[in-house]
């Protein structure tokens, strides 16, 4: 067994692994910052990542959902109706629900809360009996921007919506709401 007390072997070419990461770090701290920097495995770092409950894919502009439902922009646009079977008991229960506290039982706008709360309209109104069915559609839905009227969309679904539209035609006296 040989002892060596000095290193004496003859250099091999081989740089420490210290001084190579000491000469790597300092090139690259003077480099530019507005100055791409060179990527080891670019399909990695740029690949595209989907966050959660987000889509990978966006739609095409101007495009909309299968079986989505399209609203008009405005009540006064919105000329839908609808296959939905009338069924008046349904449409007292929900309006009596929704509806009672602003417009009353009537509809004429005497419900329990016209004393803190801007009256809302007479929908029984030959003005309101002329509008079509989407009208009323529309703006329980989205409700009214001037007025104070909020959507009940989030609430009730299309068809119970369109269960209050008919039975606010009950209200007005017509049979066939248009």
């Amino acid at each position: 067994m040989k002892l060596r007390l000095n290193n004496t072997t003859p250099p091999t070419g081989r740089a420490k692994p210290q001084l190579v990461i000491f000469l790597l770090s300092l090139s690259t701290a003077c480099l530019d910052p507005s100055v791409p920097k060179l990527q080891y495995m670019p399909d990695m770092a740029d690949a595209p990542t989907v966050k959660a409950q987000e889509d990978y894919l966006d739609p095409p502009p101007h495009s909309i959902a299968r079986g989505a439902l399209y609203y008009a922009a405005t009540a006064e646009q919105s000329t839908q109706t609808a296959n939905v079977p009338r069924d008046a008991a349904r449409g007292q229960q929900l309006y009596a629900t929704f509806c009672l506290v602003c417009h009353g039982a009537q509809g004429k706008g005497a419900g329990t809360i016209t004393d803190d709360f801007p009256r809302p309209p007479d929908i029984t109104q030959a003005v309101y009996q002329q509008r079509p069915d989407g009208f009323f559609f529309h703006r329980i839905t989205f409700g009214t921007v001037t007025e104070i009227m909020p959507g009940y969309g989030h609430a009730l679904d299309v068809e119970e919506r369109w269960q209050i539209v008919y039975y606010l035609r009950v209200l007005q006296g017509i049979k066939n709401a248009q």
